[in-house]
């Protein structure tokens, strides 16, 4: 069970890495409707029957008023995800990690040869994840699978916000609804993933262990999205810049 979540930090720190290298990376959702924006935040909330400022209630839904995809712009969604930068960079990462502390996939070691193959194997695994839970299944069950940001609050209101997201989404039409993308799709990208896994590192295990961590990886995806850590990196890297200047 140790060595399972040594396995699963591993590669937590491996997808936090991979976002704030690629923060500069053009993002792939671009060229699509922005995604929906929660209701804002009271400054106040009603506290014992005074007005108060430290209850924050979470908001429920977006507003009414929001851009929608359709199915083929969910598509055209884990597409852009698929072949932007970040997703050879993230299993480059993800490999080099592996190696290092002795966890993945039964492949060699070492050598040039290994890591080609964990970056395939991991690059495939990323792909995997994003087709079935920002395609394949938003698209059955009329999800949107973009992470609204929340972009105010406490930061305990936000990071909580950036959690339930994982296991609570939202329709097309603005309504809460279990989070399928993630909780469906990423088990479909876990049980795929068998199909082209060595066969010493196949099992009910492995399997659970591999949702687990997609699960984990996406929850943290979310917590750098609420906190706009790509923002804040370009921001350093043009301070750096300009000062060098």
């Amino acid at each position: 069970m140790d060595h399972r979540l040594s396995r699963l930090s591993v590669l937590m720190m491996c997808a936090l890495g991979a976002v704030s290298l690629t923060a500069g990376a053009q993002d792939p959702s671009h060229v699509l409707p922005d995604a929906p924006t929660p209701n804002p935040i009271p400054r106040t909330a009603v506290q014992g029957g005074s007005i108060g400022r430290s209850a924050v209630p979470m908001p429920t839904r977006p507003p009414v008023a929001m851009a929608r995809l359709s199915g083929r712009q969910k598509y055209a969604l884990a597409y852009r995800r698929i072949v932007s930068p970040q997703t050879p960079l993230k299993a480059a990462l993800d490999s080099g990690f592996e190696m290092a502390a002795g966890t993945g996939p039964d492949f060699q070691r070492n050598g040039l040869s290994a890591f080609g193959k964990r970056v395939g194997y991991n690059g495939l695994n990323i792909s995997t994840a994003i087709f079935f839970d920002t395609a394949f299944v938003p698209a059955l069950v009329h999800q949107d699978p973009r992470y609204p940001v929340l972009g105010q609050g406490p930061v305990k209101t936000r990071v909580a916000w950036a959690i339930k997201h994982e296991f609570v989404a939202f329709r097309d039409d603005g309504r809460e609804m279990p989070n399928y993308g993630n909780l469906v799709g990423l088990g479909l990208a876990s049980l795929t993933a068998n199909a082209y896994t060595p066969r010493d590192s196949v099992g009910y295990g492995d399997t659970m262990e591999g949702y687990l961590i997609n699960i984990g990886v996406s929850t943290a995806l979310n917590v750098v999205m609420e906190f706009k850590v790509f923002d804040q990196v370009k921001t350093l890297v043009r301070h750096s810049k300009a000062d060098k200047d």
